[in-house]
């Protein structure tokens, strides 16, 4: 049996789910090359299908990640909205005329891709599928969104019980829900309505630190550790209020998602907390005391909600994690710093692109709930071959150098990492989400503290107050950073050991902590014989791992990574059995020149 799994409007993908194996999954945006498109997922849905060797005659039923119908009790509450804040009222309205335009469609605006998709599109599924491969005879399913986030972790988890919290900026009427996930099936436990929503209320306030809302939030993530949560108690007190049965009040006078999307903070807020920055102003210690408090405030009311849970179940020791809030790391390692529960997990992409695996999944068990589900990895973009990355090359005039073994491949790699040379790293499938796994990867030498400058300023081109994550052997973990688990998704932040941090310095942020990504042998073994090659050389098993792209989508493609190296100062490029040197490409000096 196969499901084809999609997700649009915000984060679009599409994913195949065959005989319980997740077989194949990718973003829209890592195709179009558009970050964030949000527009019907059509290139997604042919490479899935050309992963999985299959035509849309094969797919036995379409599983989509919202049902549509719904909709209406979010309409209802954004008329309400309006009629208690009339002045603001314009900005819901286009909001809305956005969603539901079919002119719209294929379009979307240069500030905001994430609504190029309308939601009309997804009562035309069938339609919407007649340009791609084989003709479509199966059914096509609506899942309930934030069920769809559950299936994307709890299934491919391992455990048989646990909790689950899918939290967002909110689903067909609800903004976070709590489940309890048991023997393969899923109990709604408690369910916050939108537009009572964190976030919102996270991203909300990434605009008023000048950041691009729906973007920007990891960035606010990382400079909240510079500051003082001087405002946590009056943005509690005012803005995000708790309840005592775990859930939250969003007061949205203070806090108007809609309008800060186009730029627009209430008076009251400012009155509050100061006038919003500027995105072209620098940033001063109030900025970095704000962003401190509003990840305070997201911290306390995570943890709130996940405290209640443990209260209705104290038999559920373990937990899921899904929804684009999912993506604040910060937050999931406090999660196990407090002990809350023993163990959690991220999916590799929780956000609502992770909803096309789990709409898939949700269907695959709906019509055969006694399937194993398996995903074995997150590397489940397209692979490609020796001749197509041979052909990428001539396409620029270029001819690649000699291609190598395995072995030789990885020694010399981790020569150039351990003279700190700085490597983009190409190898076979993409993966499924926003973090760069080892198969997308500019590599480093964490070793060095000055690396960060060079990678942020001359490579990344990135705020010099981000910080990079270190990948490294599952082994040696726990000998570097304060975790008790694998963090294979590179979704949690975690101390690094006192011991470590003069060891580690390119991956130590300000506040003493990094973003794990743990290694295993077994899920990505070429990977981790060049950390281990490094760890030969260096005595240590970690190197320094950030996204290879520069202010575009991860690349995906070889034309996508040659490109990239040729415009970027970076000293190689591993890309499948070559190893090119940046200084034997005369026009990449002339690119960089």
């Amino acid at each position: 049996m196969r499901i084809l799994g999609l997700a649009t409007m915000g984060a679009s993908a599409a994913a195949i789910v065959e005989d319980g194996h997740v077989v194949a999954a990718i973003e829209e945006e890592r195709l179009t090359r558009l970050k964030n498109d949000g527009g019907f997922p059509h290139r997604s849905i042919d490479c899935v299908l050309d992963v999985a060797g299959v035509t849309l005659s094969d797919i036995d039923a379409v599983a989509v990640y919202w049902q549509p119908w719904r909709v209406w009790g979010r309409a209802s509450a954004v008329a309400s909205d309006m009629l208690l804040h009339p002045i603001r009222a314009g900005a819901r309205l286009r909001r809305v005329a956005q969603l539901f335009s079919p002119g719209r469609v294929g379009r979307g605006s240069p500030e905001y891709p994430e609504v190029r998709g309308s939601w009309l599109e997804l009562l035309k599924i069938r339609k919407l599928l007649r340009c791609h491969p084989g003709t479509f005879q199966g059914d096509v399913r609506s899942i309930d969104h934030h069920e769809s986030h559950a299936m994307s972790v709890c299934p491919i988890s391992g455990w048989d019980r646990a909790l689950c919290l899918s939290y967002d900026g909110g689903g067909e009427e609800h903004s976070t829900v709590v489940f309890a996930w048991e023997h393969g099936q899923l109990r709604r436990l408690k369910a916050i309505r939108w537009p009572n929503s964190l976030g919102h209320f996270y991203s909300a306030m990434t605009g008023f630190l000048g950041f691009r809302m729906l973007e920007g939030e990891y960035k606010m993530m990382g400079l909240a550790p510079y500051g003082q949560p001087c405002f946590k108690d009056v943005l509690l007190a005012h803005a995000l209020r708790r309840r005592r049965d775990g859930g939250y009040m969003l007061n949205r006078s203070l806090i108007d998602y809609h309008a800060a999307l186009e730029g627009c903070f209430p008076d009251s807020l400012v009155r509050l907390l100061g006038p919003a920055r500027s995105s072209k102003e620098e940033f001063t210690e109030h900025h970095r005391d704000v962003a401190a408090s509003v990840q305070a405030v997201f911290e306390e009311i995570m943890l709130d909600v996940v405290a209640w849970a443990k209260k209705q179940r104290p038999d559920l020791d373990r937990l899921c994690i899904a929804g684009g809030c999912g993506l604040n790391v910060t937050a999931n390692g406090r999660l196990i710093r407090e002990g809350l529960v023993s163990r959690i997990l991220v999916p590799p992409a929780p956000h609502d692109a992770g909803c096309a695996v789990g709409a898939a999944i949700h269907e695959s068990l709906t019509r055969s709930p006694s399937v194993t589900i398996r995903m074995p990895s997150p590397y489940l973009g397209r692979a490609y071959s020796t001749a197509e990355i041979t052909e990428a090359f001539r396409q620029r005039g270029l001819e690649p150098p000699t291609p190598l073994g395995e072995t030789e491949l990885v020694e010399r790699t981790a020569d150039a990492l351990a003279r700190s040379e700085v490597v983009a790293w190409f190898q076979g499938g993409s993966e499924f989400g926003p973090r760069a796994l080892g198969n997308r990867s500019f590599l480093a030498d964490p070793r060095h503290d000055g690396i960060r400058e060079i990678l942020n300023a001359k490579i990344k081109k990135r705020e010099l107050f981000r910080p990079f994550a270190p990948s490294c052997k599952e082994e040696v973990a726990e000998t570097f950073f304060e975790l008790n688990q694998p963090s294979p998704y590179m979704n949690i932040v975690a101390r690094v050991r006192a011991d470590k941090q003069a060891v580690i310095p390119a991956v130590t942020h300000v506040d003493g902590t990094a973003r794990v990504h743990t290694v295993g042998q077994a899920v990505n073994p070429l990977y981790w014989k060049l950390i281990d090659a490094f760890e030969k050389r260096t005595g240590i098993g970690v190197l320094l791992n950030t996204s290879f792209n520069i202010q575009e989508p991860i690349v995906e493609s070889p034309s996508d990574a040659i490109d990239c190296f040729l415009r970027s100062s970076v000293d190689w490029l591993a890309i499948g059995p070559f190893l090119c040197r940046r200084l034997d490409y005369p026009s990449v000096n002339r690119a960089v020149s």
